[in-house]
C-alpha cells in the first residue's frame, strides 16, 4: 500500500514528459525499420478459434487445404502521404507518413501472441473505408513522426462511437515526435472535449496487465533519470480507450532501432509495455461492450416504489465511472428487502442548497478530485445534521483513495476514518456478513484478505460515513472489470444492500 502511494505521488510530480527544444524527429528523413515479414503459407487443415473472446468466424471443416487466418486484433491506420528520397548510394528510399516503422505491429503481435498464448494478426486500416465497428477490428493503431490527420466532423463522430462501443486506440510518437504527439492530443480534444488526455498513474492496470512495469530504460536523448513509465490515456467509465506514448515504442517493436536524436523506450522494455497494452485491451474488450449499453432500472410494481432516493455526488474529477451501478443495487435492495425506493438517480453537488433533502449520498470515482470550500462546508453540515455518505474507490483506484481521505479530513480535521469491527451493525443490517469474496487482483496483491474491509467516520453517536477502499460499484454492475481491486459481484450487492438498510435505520 505505501509503495503504491509513493509511486503515485512520484508520477504526479513527473507527469510532463521531456522533449528536445528542437523537434528534429518531424523532419522525417526516411523509414526507421524493417519491412514486414512475408505472409506464411497456410497448408494445415482444421478450424481456428480465437483464444480470447474477440470476434472471429472459423472456417468449415470441409475446407481442408488452408488453415484459417487468425482473428484481427489491430488495424494500423493509413494516413498522410507517400514520400521518397535519393540515398547516397543512388538507391531510392520510399516510405509513408503512417508507416515509418513498417514491421512494428507485426513483430509486436508476434511477441504478444507468444507471451499471452494468443493468436492474433493485424491489417492496414484506411479510415475512409473502415466500418468503425470494434467487432471487426478491436484496436486501431496510429504511428508516425509528422502531424497525423485532422479528421472531418463525420469521422470524428464515428471514431468516438467506435471507442464508446468497445474499441481502443493506440498512438505512438515515432522518435518521440512532439509534432505528432501535440497534433494527436489536439485531435482527441476535438473528439472528446470533456475528457483530456492525462498521464496515467503508475498503479494503472496497463503497467501490470502482463509484466509488472515500474521502471523503463529510455534512450540517452530522453533525459529521464527517474525511469518512470509514461503513457497518456483517456477513459470511458472504468476502461481506458485511448493510449498515447509520447516516447517512441515502435522503433523497438520494429527492429530494436534506437534513433540518435529520438526520445524512445529501448529494447525489451518497449516490447513489454507493448505486450501490456495488448493484454489490457484484450481483457477490457468485453467490459467496453458492456459499458456501451447504459442500463437503468424501472418497475411497474407500484408497491415497490418509495421515497428512498439514490443521490450521487458530482465532483470536479471522474465522478461517474460506473453509470449503471446504482440500478443493480436498487433492484437488489428492492427485491431482497422489500424496501421501497425511487427507481432513478439524482446527481447532486455538495454545495447544493437542497442537499439535506437527500439523506443518502454516494461518492465514487477515478483519480484525484478536490472540493471547493463551499462543498467542504456543505458536506460537513450535511453529516453533522444526520446525513449519510457511502463512498468507494472505483476499481480500487489509489488516486481516488488519496483524494477522498484528504478531502474528508478537510471536513472533519479532528476525526479519522477507522476500520469497522466485525460487530458493527452494518454487517448485520440485513445480510449476515462475516466474509466476502474479493476479485482476483485483490487476492493476488493482498493474499489472505477475506473479511469485509469497510472504514467509517463517526459523527455524533453514529457512523455517518462508510468508505470502501476496495471497489463496490463495479461489482454492482455485474460485469467483470479486469484488474480491479474490488469485491466480487454477489458480495458487493450484499454489502451495498446492508449499507442502504443501515442508513435507513440509523
Amino acid at each position: 500500500m505505501s509503495r503504491r502511494s509513493t509511486a503515485f505521488l512520484a508520477a504526479l510530480v513527473a507527469s510532463a514528459f521531456a522533449a528536445s527544444a528542437q523537434d528534429k524527429s518531424a523532419d522525417d528523413d526516411g523509414p526507421c525499420g524493417l519491412p514486414p515479414e512475408a505472409k506464411p503459407e497456410r497448408i494445415k487443415a482444421g478450424e481456428g478459434v480465437p483464444p480470447l473472446p474477440l470476434p472471429a468466424t472459423p472456417l468449415r471443416r470441409t475446407e481442408r487445404k488452408r488453415e484459417p487466418a487468425p482473428p484481427i486484433l489491430v488495424g494500423k491506420v493509413v494516413w498522410g502521404q507517400q514520400r521518397s528520397k535519393l540515398l547516397a548510394d543512388g538507391r531510392k528510399a520510399v516510405w509513408s507518413d503512417w508507416n515509418t516503422d513498417p514491421a512494428d505491429i507485426q513483430r509486436l503481435l508476434k511477441f504478444a501472441n507468444a507471451k499471452l498464448g494468443t493468436r492474433y494478426r493485424y491489417v492496414n486500416c484506411d479510415p475512409r473505408t473502415f466500418s468503425f465497428d470494434p467487432t471487426e477490428i478491436p484496436i486501431l493503431y496510429i504511428q508516425g513522426r509528422r502531424a497525423p490527420p485532422s479528421f472531418d466532423a463525420a469521422t470524428r463522430k464515428r471514431l468516438r462511437q467506435y471507442l464508446e462501443k468497445g474499441g481502443t486506440l493506440w498512438a505512438d510518437a515515432c522518435h518521440g515526435s512532439k509534432t505528432f504527439a501535440d497534433a494527436f492530443r489536439a485531435e482527441m480534444k476535438a473528439i472528446f472535449p470533456e475528457k483530456p488526455l492525462a498521464t496515467l498513474p503508475p498503479d494503472h492496470p496497463v503497467f501490470r496487465s502482463c509484466h509488472a512495469i515500474q521502471k523503463l530504460h529510455y534512450s540517452p536523448a530522453n533525459a529521464r533519470p527517474d525511469g518512470l513509465p509514461i503513457l497518456e490515456g483517456l477513459s470511458i467509465g472504468c476502461r481506458t480507450v485511448v493510449f498515447l506514448s509520447p516516447f517512441d515504442l515502435s522503433c523497438a517493436w520494429d527492429s530494436f532501432h534506437v534513433p540518435e536524436d529520438g526520445a524512445c523506450v529501448v529494447g525489451e522494455d518497449a516490447v513489454k509495455l507493448g505486450i501490456n497494452l495488448a493484454a489490457y485491451s484484450i481483457a477490457s474488450y468485453e467490459l467496453g461492450r458492456f459499458l456501451s449499453q447504459r442500463r437503468t432500472v424501472e418497475t411497474k410494481d407500484e408497491s415497490q416504489k418509495g421515497d428512498f432516493v439514490f443521490a450521487q455526488v458530482k465532483t470536479n474529477g471522474d465522478w461517474d465511472p460506473d453509470p449503471s451501478a446504482f440500478a443493480s443495487l436498487l433492484k437488489a435492495t428492492a427485491q431482497t428487502t422489500n424496501t421501497k425506493v425511487s427507481f432513478g438517480r439524482k446527481d447532486i453537488s455538495l454545495a447544493d442548497p437542497d442537499l439535506a433533502s437527500h439523506p443518502f449520498l454516494y461518492l465514487t470515482g477515478h483519480g484525484d478530485f478536490t472540493l471547493s470550500d463551499d462543498e467542504v462546508k456543505g458536506l460537513a453540515k450535511f453529516l453533522a445534521n444526520g446525513g449519510f455518505l457511502l463512498a468507494d474507490a472505483c476499481c480500487g483506484n489509489l488516486g481516488f483513495d488519496v483524494a477522498f481521505r484528504r478531502e474528508l479530513k478537510r471536513c472533519f480535521p479532528d476525526r479519522e476514518l477507522a476500520l469497522l469491527p466485525k460487530e458493527h451493525p452494518v454487517f448485520s443490517a440485513f445480510h449476515e456478513i462475516a466474509t466476502v469474496a474479493y476479485t482476483p487482483q485483490v487476492r493476488a496483491d493482498f493474499h489472505d484478505l477475506a473479511a469485509p474491509h469497510l472504514e467509517g467516520l463517526t459523527v455524533g453517536d453514529e457512523t455517518r460515513v462508510i468508505y470502501s477502499r476496495f471497489d463496490l460499484g463495479c461489482g454492482w454492475e455485474g460485469e467483470a472489470h479486469p484488474f480491479a481491486l474490488g469485491v466480487e459481484a454477489a458480495d458487493a450487492l450484499k454489502l451495498g444492500t446492508n449499507v442502504v438498510m443501515y442508513s435507513l435505520t440509523h
